[in-house]
């Protein structure tokens, strides 16, 4: 009887597991084709305020806005810069991890999603004949492109939308740019999503000026694709262990150290309506090809076999306000206010780190802006919503200084830190830490200026 009852407890657990496993909601590799990064429009000449161009055919009008920075050497170096732009785009959607990626080698602007959508939609489900090209904006489309989105793809159609390059008033250059990424779904014929990535640099070169607006876009593509819903990874727990958890997916679905995952679960109202809460939050440490593993930072009641998680997206950068005290006991008195950026996606414990701060102390001396500028690294201890982080860096101090034309820097000091940090998770997206350490600044300049001392202070953290 015993066995009985053994085996029916075992049978029991069994159904409980799989019946936990199967409400878990887990993402697929979506199909993506991509097309070409469209920019029509870089003018010859320099147009009053803009030119459309109005197109006539068939299937309706089509107009195609020009638009550029009207000075023809400007706009040049804008389609030079955007020669390598595609393949960064394509890199973005291919190093997510989460899509398989089609390149398309036409452009499409955003006044010919419609069209396409509409061409699209009566070769695949009307069965309509195609002619041996079909001419959408700008660009040629034979039946085997067609056929080859006839599937259920996503579409993703990038598009300059604002370009401007210009010299300030101190010489530099600074380059504006706006993208548009326009996703279509290709079996339902529907446009489900379009956002806009704004981007500048500034540089006393023009071209790198260009570059450096072009290389922002990619981070900033990939922060905004990872924020969708609809791409947003969902997975569950496989097996807790202590502090930590098993979850579904890992390299092949791109999964990296450092981000997060929150634990969800529906909770039915009284009158029925279902809400999706989180009730946790856990964060990634390894990446294995199938599978992760990941530290429970907190969980109520607590983590599971079974439970659902979902994609916290951030940019992978934490910003961490502080506020220090640094003193001798003696002579020396400085108060440093600082701003450190940490980054965060890809790494877990071991993370680097670079800090701007502004020393005020007394005996400085006076005119301009005094500043440190430190690079280090930093290991985390995790131990639920509590984080314990020793620190160290290096740095170069000195300051900005007006000039005749334009502020110039200069160096004075040279200095080493190291803290230990203790923090708290107070919310989800914020912690609050106290600090202590040590610091020294050496001086550079011969006026025995050096100061440092025991570091005391505190700290808001955004992620």
């Amino acid at each position: 009887m015993t066995a009985i009852y053994r085996t029916a407890a075992c049978v029991l657990v069994l159904l409980c597991i799989g019946a936990a496993g199967y409400g878990q909601d887990f993402s697929r590799r979506e199909e993506i084709a991509i097309f070409r990064l469209s920019y029509y429009g870089q003018p010859v000449f320099s147009p009053p305020a803009g030119v459309e161009v109005r197109i006539v055919g068939r299937r309706g009008s089509l107009t195609v806005s020009v638009r550029g920075t009207g000075n023809p050497q400007y706009d040049q170096l804008f389609e030079r810069a955007f020669g390598a732009v595609d393949e960064q785009i394509r890199s973005v959607f291919i190093n997510l991890g989460r899509f398989s990626v089609i390149g398309m080698d036409q452009r499409l602007t955003q006044d010919s999603v419609s069209d396409f959508i509409s061409v699209l939609s009566d070769y695949q489900f009307e069965q309509q004949d195609l002619p041996d090209a079909v001419l959408l904006g700008q660009q040629a489309f034979t039946e085997a492109d067609f056929r080859a989105l006839s599937g259920g793809f996503i579409v993703v159609i990038p598009s300059v939308s604002w370009y401007d390059l210009r010299r300030l008033e101190d010489g530099r250059f600074r380059a504006d740019i706006e993208a548009s990424f326009t996703f279509v779904d290709v079996q339902n014929r529907e446009t489900f999503s379009q956002f806009f990535v704004s981007t500048s640099g500034v540089s006393a070169n023009a071209s790198e000026a260009v570059r450096d607006a072009v290389d922002s876009i990619a981070p900033e593509l990939s922060f905004r694709v990872r924020a969708m819903d609809r791409f947003r990874i969902r997975t569950g727990i496989l097996d807790v262990d202590g502090r930590d958890v098993i979850i579904e997916f890992g390299r092949n679905m791109g999964l990296r150290p450092g981000e997060e995952y929150a634990i969800v679960a529906d909770r039915v109202l009284p009158n029925g309506r279902i809400v999706t809460a989180e009730t946790g939050l856990v964060v990634v440490r390894e990446v294995q090809n199938d599978v992760s593993y990941a530290r429970v930072l907190y969980a109520r009641p607590g983590a599971r076999v079974g439970d659902q998680l979902r994609e916290v997206p951030r940019r992978g950068v934490e910003a961490q306000l502080y506020f220090d005290l640094m003193t001798d006991g003696v002579t020396s008195l400085a108060y440093l206010i600082g701003l450190r950026a940490v980054p965060s996606r890809g790494f877990f414990a071991g993370r680097p780190y670079a800090a701007f701060e502004i020393p005020i102390r007394s005996g400085q001396p006076t005119g301009g802006l005094p500043m440190n500028v430190v690079i280090g690294g930093e290991w985390n201890l995790l131990v639920g919503r509590i984080r314990l982080t020793p620190s160290g860096g290096i740095g170069l101090g000195g300051g900005i200084a007006p000039g005749d034309d334009q502020p110039r820097f200069y160096a004075s000091h040279i200095g080493a830190i190291a803290r230990m940090t203790g923090s708290l998770l107070v919310t989800r997206d914020i912690l609050v830490s106290v600090q202590t350490g040590y610091g020294l600044w050496a001086d550079l300049t011969g006026r025995d200026d050096s100061y440092g001392g025991l570091i005391v202070g505190a700290a808001v953290i955004f992620k």
